[in-house]
Parts: structure tokens; C-alpha cells; sequence
């Protein structure tokens, strides 16, 4: 009988190229992970390009990527297996970054054809190497033996500073699977998807990863670039977020939540963190529209980050991410390694798998009787289960906190926003001859002028807080001839408008938590219908001068008022449960 490999090489090899990197950037992830680990201070991908020839004509590609570190390098044991797939020095390890034992040969034969490792350490350098050709060819079933070499300082030569008495060079020549075969445009992809992956080893801050040096060189041009971190919750310094690029943009939103998951059968628990942050006012009154704005729109997400590492992003089924309110907020879930089971940490570290977000309405109708057993069971269906209570009511509060403030998009400012109404102008014209006695001319002639701009001002910012004081100043100086207006604010309970005397004015204010807002009126504002808000816009000011004139009857009108609203409260929201 034929002894037959659990892994014929010369086939598995091919399958192994086929290893589900999301890109080269992923692939080189690998490789910095592994420089982490040995301790590294300074941390270069470098790439070297050469002319080809395709479509009869002459081409730059990049042939050989190179990435070195300043680690503790590796000994003569450890290098004759960093190359075996599923080995490594890790494997048992439930701390730090690496663990899978395939990070880099897997990484290293996705992008290229052969991979070289040069290390170095206590005065002695060796040398090992990976050739997919001669693998296919020669049914290679085992690992090319190590070499004891001198230093490859026609490699050396490349790096920006001064060498080390210790470190690895990881050299991939005969680059065939790049997604990008130009070093500039790589570097592009490289720097946006790195700077996010490790943050936490690029800021300024070493209390969640130690700083260190990663820098992109490109051997052709000698253009050296060195990464800055790219935090979805913008509270890091240094950043890459225009404008902000020396300071926090956004601020920490409530307390850090700490959740105790349990991951093996004999009690074991590890704490999952959650962390939220909101965009300061000025920065949501730059909108959308802004280089900052659009610097969020790519940020838009939950970050799983394992061991200070980011392993994956996206909605995870929690909200729509074309909202643009969304863009305002980040969310940051930080795990151990511990719990890669659980969170389904695949085994390229490239995603968490079955974390979306779990209905707990849903699920209790669904197993009324056992719900609870189920989720003291199931370590993951009890992850979920935290996971979906502590991001939903988080992101309710980052909404309405973000709705308070005003639109801040579509390149308005807060100035703007503030600014007199075409449905206001209307009804104050149409209002310029109507002498009737109302609440609000009683109450406003025992004010100063002053008095009434500073109501005004308050007023303005309370309902849009990205308005600055002078801005809101400015504005309430128009607005204290006015005898009706609107204006915004958000508070609990049935009324979707509540009729007040602010200065002299009768003015309109619409409650942002009422169903009307969300269902109604927001929608108008979104779609631009700038006609039929102003008809709506209208229609309440009509009722609100209403009020304003029948002040004498006022007890009857605020029970009118919280009694439509509880109708409409109801109606729009079973309106909203049959769409």
C-alpha cells in the first residue's frame, strides 16, 4: 500500500495562493503582524519596479516587495519552520496578534511566486526560502533547509535609517497576484487600509499598542511615506482626517461598556469592550459635502479590533449606512484572542463571522419558552445578544444627539440652517397688517431688545448646536421683528409642536422625537421638497398664530394639542409597522 501525503504540496500549493486575502494590503498585514510580535520599532515595505513589455509596449511593475523590521530577527530553529504551513511558534498562544501558524507563507504565495526570509541576530544571519514553481515541479514535500549567511546588504542598502544588531527582511519576488502593479498607486491602497488596520500602533497614545515607525518606500522614485493612524472614532492624534490632522474631531460618547463573555467550559470569561464616540458640534457643521465629511463617509461602520489590531468593519446589520446621519458616530469592539472561537476570527485574520446583529424581540417570540436557556447555552448567541442591546440603545442616543444638532450636511452651514425660512417670510408678510392682540406682543413688550436677541440666541443654539455664539447672535437680531417662526427641539411624550413666545415672536417648535419629524418632515428636508415643506411649514405656523391669538382659551388649546399628538403619535406608527 502507497503511503500517500495528508497534503500533496504540489497541488495544495495552488490552493493555498487561493487564500481569500482581501487585497496585497491584507497580505502585508500578515507580515507586520509578525513584526509586531518580534518587538519592532521601525517597520518598511518596500517595492521595486521594473519595465515590461505587454501590448507592445514598455510598462512599470512592480517585481519584488520587501518588508523589513528591527524585531529580535529569528534563530536558526524558528526559521526552518516559519515557512511550514500550520506551524509556528504560536499556536498555543492566546495573547498578542499572531496565533494561526499560516500568516505568512499563506500571506507571502497570494501575491508571488517565491519568498525569501533573511534574519539576523546575536551576530549571525540566516537565510531560507519558498519557491511555488519548484514546489509543483518537484513534489517538494519539505521545507527547504536554512542557510548561514552573510548580511544581504544589497538589500540593506534600500532601508531608510540606521540597521540594527537584529531583524527580518521578508523579500517577495516574482509579484504575479498583485491587485495593484503600480508601487504609487499600491502605496494609495496600502495607506488607507493600513492606517486603520493598526491605529493603535501609530498614535501617540501606547496605553492600547505600543507606537512604532511603519513606513511605505518606493526604491524607484525614493518617495518615502510614513503612516499615520485613520480612527473611525476620531479621537486619535496624530490622524489622517482633514483638517483635524493634530486633533480629536470627535469626542468619547458615554462610558466604556464592558462585557463579560464566557468561552470554555470550565467558567472561563474574557471582557469584550465597546467604545462609542460623536462628532464634536463643529465638526458635524462642516457637513457632508466637506473633505472631513467625505474622510467619515469611509469610516462609516463598527470596528472589531483584536489585540489592538483591526480585523474587520462594516454595518454587521445594525443600521443603513447610506443614511448620512450614520457617518457621525464610530463604535469600537476590542476583544482578545481568547475569543476568536466565538467571535469567528478567521484563520487569515481577515473577518469575525456571525456577529450580525441579533433581533432580541424577534428571538424571544421565536423560542418564548427557552430563549433564556439558549442564550446561557450558546457562547456566541450570547455574545450577539450583548453586543445587539449595547450598540442598539447606543446608536438611538448617538441619533437623537446627532439629529438635535441640524442637518449638517449637503454643504449648509449651521449659519445657514438658522437663517429666516421661505415659509416664514410668507406668513410674516402676510401678518405685517394683521393688528390682532396675541400672547406673544403682551409678553414681548416687557422686553429690551437685548432681552430678546439673547432669548433668541439661546433658543437657536438649543436647537442646532454647531452654531457658534456669534453666528447665533446674528441671526436672532433678524429674528426679534418677527411675529411667527419655527424652530426645532427634541423632548419626550405626544406633542409633536408645542406653540412658545420667544422675544416677542410666536414661535413654533418642532419636537425631533416625535414620529412626525422622523416619518414627515425629515423626510421633506432629505428629498429637498422644498414646496411641500413649505406648505407643511405653513400649515403649523396657521395654527400656531391660531393659538397665538385665542391665548385667552389657552387651557383648551394644550388639551386640543396633547391629544392630536397622541393620535398622530399612533397612527404613524402603525403607518410605519405596515410599510
Amino acid at each position: 500500500m502507497t503511503n500517500n501525503a495528508i497534503i500533496p504540496a504540489s497541488t495544495a500549493i495552488e490552493t493555498f495562493r487561493d487564500s481569500g486575502y482581501k487585497s496585497t494590503a491584507s497580505a502585508l498585514a500578515e507580515l507586520i503582524d509578525n513584526s509586531i510580535e518580534a518587538g519592532a520599532d521601525n517597520i518598511q515595505i518596500l517595492t521595486f519596479e521594473k519595465e515590461v513589455k505587454s501590448r507592445q509596449r514598455m510598462l512599470t511593475k512592480i517585481s519584488e516587495i520587501m518588508v523589513y523590521d528591527d524585531g529580535i530577527g529569528m534563530t536558526e530553529d524558528v526559521l526552518s519552520i516559519c515557512l511550514q504551513f500550520g506551524n509556528g511558534t504560536r499556536l498555543a498562544s492566546r495573547e498578542g496578534i499572531g496565533r494561526f501558524g499560516i500568516g505568512l507563507p499563506n500571506a507571502s504565495v497570494s501575491q508571488c511566486k517565491r519568498v525569501e526570509v533573511y534574519s539576523w541576530r546575536d551576530g549571525h544571519c540566516y537565510y531560507t526560502y519558498l519557491d511555488v514553481e519548484q514546489v509543483k515541479n518537484e513534489s517538494q514535500h519539505y521545507v527547504n533547509i536554512v542557510e548561514k549567511i552573510t548580511m544581504p546588504s544589497q538589500l540593506l542598502e534600500n532601508i531608510d535609517g540606521d540597521i540594527k544588531d537584529s531583524g527580518t527582511i521578508i523579500l517577495w519576488k516574482h509579484c504575479d497576484r498583485l491587485d495593484i502593479s503600480r508601487a504609487r498607486t499600491l502605496f494609495k491602497r496600502i495607506d488607507k487600509e493600513l492606517c486603520r488596520s493598526y491605529r493603535h500602533f501609530l498614535d501617540t497614545d501606547d496605553t492600547y499598542g505600543r507606537r512604532r515607525n511603519i513606513k511605505l518606500i518606493n526604491t524607484s522614485d525614493k518617495n518615502t511615506t510614513e503612516l499615520r493612524p485613520n480612527d473611525p472614532l476620531y479621537l486619535m492624534i496624530p490622524s489622517t482626517t482633514p483638517e483635524f490632522k493634530e486633533e480629536a474631531s470627535n469626542a468619547l460618547h458615554g462610558d466604556i461598556v464592558r462585557v463579560k463573555i464566557p468561552y470554555d467550559d470550565q467558567g472561563g470569561t474574557s471582557e469584550v469592550e465597546l467604545r462609542f464616540s460623536v462628532a464634536l458640534p463643529h465638526t458635524q457643521s462642516l457637513g457632508g459635502n466637506s473633505p472631513t465629511g467625505q474622510h467619515y463617509r469611509h469610516n462609516t461602520g463598527i470596528s472589531f479590533v483584536r489585540a489592538g489590531r483591526e480585523i474587520d468593519f462594516g454595518t454587521f446589520g445594525y443600521f443603513n449606512s447610506q443614511d448620512e446621519r450614520h457617518r457621525w458616530w464610530g463604535c469600537e469592539i476590542r476583544f482578545t484572542p481568547v475569543l476568536d472561537e466565538i467571535f469567528g476570527v478567521t484563520n487569515n485574520k481577515q473577518a469575525v463571522r456571525g456577529i450580525h446583529y441579533l433581533d432580541l424581540k424577534e428571538f424571544k417570540s421565536e423560542h418564548p419558552d427557552d430563549w433564556e436557556d439558549m442564550l446561557q447555552d450558546d457562547s456566541k448567541l450570547f455574545l450577539r445578544e450583548q453586543l445587539s442591546r449595547v450598540i442598539s440603545h447606543n446608536l438611538k442616543t448617538l441619533e437623537g444627539v446627532i439629529k438635535s444638532r441640524g442637518k449638517g450636511s449637503r454643504g449648509e452651514t449651521a449659519e445657514d440652517r438658522a437663517k429666516l425660512s421661505k415659509s416664514s417670510k410668507i406668513a410674516n408678510k402676510e401678518l405685517e397688517t394683521n393688528n390682532a392682540d396675541t400672547h406673544s406682543e403682551n409678553v414681548g413688550s416687557e422686553k429690551t431688545d437685548k432681552q430678546k436677541v439673547d432669548e433668541w440666541a439661546k433658543i437657536l443654539i438649543e436647537g442646532d448646536e454647531t452654531l457658534t455664539e456669534e453666528e447665533a447672535v446674528g441671526v436672532a437680531e433678524e429674528k426679534i421683528s418677527l411675529k411667527v417662526d419655527k424652530t426645532f427641539s427634541s423632548w419626550p411624550g405626544n406633542q409633536f409642536f408645542s406653540v412658545e413666545v420667544t422675544g416677542s415672536t410666536c414661535n413654533l417648535v418642532i419636537n425631533r422625537k416625535h414620529p412626525f419629524f422622523s416619518e414627515l418632515y425629515e423626510p421633506l428636508v432629505e428629498q429637498d421638497e422644498h414646496k411641500y415643506l413649505d406648505a407643511l411649514d405653513l400649515l403649523l405656523m396657521a395654527y400656531a398664530r391660531m393659538q397665538d391669538e385665542l391665548y385667552n382659551r389657552i387651557d383648551d388649546i394644550e388639551d386640543i394639542n396633547s391629544t392630536w399628538g397622541t393620535h398622530l403619535r399612533r397612527f404613524l406608527q402603525k403607518l410605519n409597522s405596515e410599510a
